[in-house]
């Protein structure tokens, strides 16, 4: 089964881009990205669906948050770099896309901003998904993001495979920051995963500053 991307409900003005269609653990798959067709259903009473409704409400919340309810939930499309199936990564490790899945992935992403040119800011989530949209060109930093978030050997060398960058913390050298397309006038902001949102703990502590920064923005 494939993931559906969630088409904005309006003239769509932001692209929300996630991981992978699965929660992280669990075997279900997304009819929809992030479940996202979940917040426009009343709220569910049963435990195994209220976790997929907390997904949706977090991803859409999370972008009004950010954009200061400047671009409302029906004007945000949603997509993942990754919309089929992935083997789970060992516990507490971070599932790999593979370069092939990513570069379909990001053929996907240009097609989404063909078909809807009003998009202007692209929210790509989470440490691997920047990773592979710099690697493959779409967007780049200029700075040593890149090179320091190259995956480890031994996690590619497992069965399964899992995504561990070489240096930590590399997400603070972009996440918060505004970069463009480089083959087009959309404004790219990496920000956290969904998952993350609303930010507690040590995740605020860390990224306080830069999601105040992004916030300016609008």
């Amino acid at each position: 089964m494939k993931t559906e991307d969630w088409k904005a409900i309006e003239t769509a003005k932001a692209l929300v881009i996630g991981h992978d269609p699965r929660l992280q653990k669990s075997d279900t798959i997304a009819p929809f990205a992030l479940f996202a067709d979940y917040y426009f259903r009343l709220e569910p009473t049963k435990p195994s669906e209220r976790s997929k409704y907390g997904l949706a409400k977090a991803t859409f919340d999370h972008i009004n948050y950010l954009t200061n309810n400047k671009i409302k939930s029906n004007k945000v499309y949603i997509t993942n770099l990754c919309n089929e199936s992935l083997p789970h990564a060992p516990k507490n490790k971070m599932v790999y896309i593979p370069r092939e899945k990513a570069t379909e992935g990001l053929n996907n992403i240009k097609k989404i901003l063909k078909e809807n040119p009003d998009i202007e800011y692209i929210f790509p989530m989470s440490l691997q998904v920047n990773y592979w949209l710099q690697k493959l060109g779409f967007y780049t930093s200029d700075n040593e993001f890149l090179d320091l978030t190259e995956p480890r050997e031994k996690g590619l060398q497992k069965d399964p495979k899992y995504f561990e960058p070489k240096n930590n913390r590399t997400f603070l050298l972009i996440c918060g920051n505004i970069y463009k397309v480089t083959d087009g006038h959309q404004n790219v902001i990496p920000i956290l995963h969904t998952k993350n949102y609303p930010l507690k703990g040590n995740f605020l502590e860390v990224y306080g500053l830069s999601y105040d920064r992004i916030r300016k923005y609008f």
